[in-house]
């Protein structure tokens, strides 16, 4: 019997894509040598054994990343199992086992470990080297060197003429850094900087690399090279930027600015605004993809967020308990990640990592970890699944 033409045409179509998201939840406790991957649920997918807690960074991809450890000396890679690949108009999402890659970079002191452009660089403050890996030839990296061994930091990107790194510099061996060198990954000068003095701090906004300074953010035009700065506000006195998150659908920047306020960055209009917190800061965090609202936990376990556009305040919430800003790396605090329709608080004083909706702070979900749940990267990823 013969089917209709258009049976047979539905027959050989192939299915619908389907557009979903994919969230997995990496937590590595304070006290023990163990690194986890959770799903959304907080079901355990993965847990790997380290030699010592571990430090958790962004890796090459969205969906990759990377650990430190930092007495031993040692960066790995660990993919969440979540990659987009993307199509031009459409992105692909696969789903796949977690898993830990047979990578090493090795080095003393590993300590900024910052990607951009399909390049991670790995910086390591014992003897200055930074290790370069690109995606798809992680077992040949690229080792550059600072002048100086110091706390730096090394930011990689595609320029326009290749690849490059901008490596933090300083005058002598242990002091902090006060500029940039610009390097091709023959380890070339491209450009120079000696315009940021106590250096630390790095992220980037469209075409813009931002680097924090004593006296405000030194900034690096990806295309041309060229730097340039913008002084810090008046009457910030000793404050001044140290950490940095930098958005992609609006191109800002978030920064710390002392232990009561943020700063938001507009490069393009050369600006600085800050955002008075209420109380001392313990973490804050940034999705990219949602740059329009930032995220301060404060040490009263308040969670609050607030428009990087204008500085008001969206929402807060009692997240955890009260954390004591005293004894230093020594005491485990809680700490955010940002990212799809989420922020994640870990709290381990309780053992535990909240998940609360990033549009209105409301607490979506708890999950018991037991332990010191203390360094999370929250993984949200969209994309089309055939």
């Amino acid at each position: 019997m013969m089917r209709p033409l258009a049976a047979l045409l539905l027959l050989a179509a192939p299915a619908a894509a389907q557009t979903v998201t994919a969230t997995r939840l990496v937590v590595a406790d304070h006290a023990a040598p163990q690194v986890s991957v959770l799903d959304e649920a907080g079901a355990p997918l993965l847990r790997v054994e380290t030699a010592e807690p571990a430090r958790l960074h962004e890796g090459l991809h969205a969906g990759q990343v990377a650990l430190t450890e930092a007495r031993l000396g040692r960066v790995t890679l660990l993919e969440t199992g979540l990659e987009r690949d993307g199509h031009g108009d459409h992105a692909d999402l696969h789903v796949a086992a977690p898993a830990r890659l047979p990578v090493e970079l090795r080095g003393p002191r590993p300590s900024h470990i910052v990607s951009g452009d399909g390049f991670l660089a790995a910086y390591f403050d014992g003897d200055g080297a930074a290790m370069v890996i690109e995606l798809g030839q992680e077992a040949s990296p690229t080792r550059l060197t600072a002048a100086h061994p110091h706390h730096g930091v090394a930011f990689p990107f595609a320029g326009s003429a290749g690849p490059r790194v901008a490596i933090s510099e300083a005058p002598a061996a242990g002091a902090r850094p006060n500029g940039i060198s610009l390097r091709d990954l023959a380890g070339a000068e491209q450009a120079r900087s000696a315009d940021c003095p106590m250096l630390h701090g790095a992220a980037r906004t469209g075409p813009v690399i931002a680097f924090g300074c004593a006296d405000g953010v030194l900034l690096l035009d990806m295309g041309s090279g060229a730097f340039r700065k913008l002084a810090n506000p008046a009457g910030a006195g000793s404050r001044m930027v140290r950490n940095l998150e930098g958005g992609e659908d609006w191109r800002l920047l978030l920064g710390d600015f002392g232990p009561d306020a943020m700063v938001v960055i507009d490069a393009d209009a050369g600006t600085m605004r800050v955002v008075p917190l209420p109380a001392r800061r313990l973490h804050f965090a940034l999705n990219p993809a949602q740059a329009d609202t930032g995220y301060v936990i404060t040490e009263d376990g308040v969670l609050h967020a607030f428009s990087t556009l204008d500085g008001t305040p969206k929402a807060q919430v009692q997240a955890t308990g009260r954390y004591s800003l005293e004894g230093g790396s020594a005491v485990a605090r809680a700490r955010l990640s940002a990212a799809g329709d989420l922020v994640a608080v870990s709290d381990p004083a309780a053992g535990a990592i909240r998940l609360h909706d990033a549009g209105t702070l409301v607490l979506r979900r708890v999950i018991e970890t037991g332990g010191a749940p203390f360094d999370i990267r929250l993984v949200s990823l969209t994309g089309e699944r055939h």
